[in-house]
């Protein structure tokens, strides 16, 4: 997604025409699935995350770099005594990468970070009833 931010209006004058702070120029989301041939209800996933740069403050004058993650992960779809169940295990940030995950103030204060997630592990089933 590309996003055009611009500040207007803004006291003054003093940062209009600047980009608006905690706003990537660009995010991208990009996922696959692949069912597995010969394994009837195994899908296994993977997808690819990257938010471009984001200035910190209003002035633009600070900022933080863009960044990427990956994850993986897999569902086993089957059914007991005609109940749908699904299980899946997913593993986000697979290259355990720290980064700054936003950035941002919503006015004149100091601006605030937040840090990544390391990796983790989700497991999770569903039941249809």
């Amino acid at each position: 997604m590309y996003i055009d931010s611009e500040l207007t209006n803004t006291v003054n004058g003093t940062f209009d025409g600047n980009r608006a702070p905690a706003t990537p120029k660009y995010n991208v989301n990009l996922g696959a699935e692949w069912d597995v041939p010969g394994v009837n209800g195994l899908t296994l996933t993977g997808r690819g995350i990257y938010t471009g740069s984001q200035y910190l403050d209003q002035a633009n004058s600070k900022s933080i770099d863009s960044s990427e993650r990956f994850d993986v992960g897999a569902r086993y779809a089957f059914k007991v005594d005609q109940k749908d169940i699904t299980l899946r295990a997913n593993v986000e940030n697979v290259m355990n990468k720290y980064y700054w995950s936003s950035a941002g103030a919503s006015d004149d204060s100091e601006p605030g970070l937040t840090l990544s997630t390391p990796r983790t592990y989700l497991l999770s089933a569903t039941v249809g009833f």
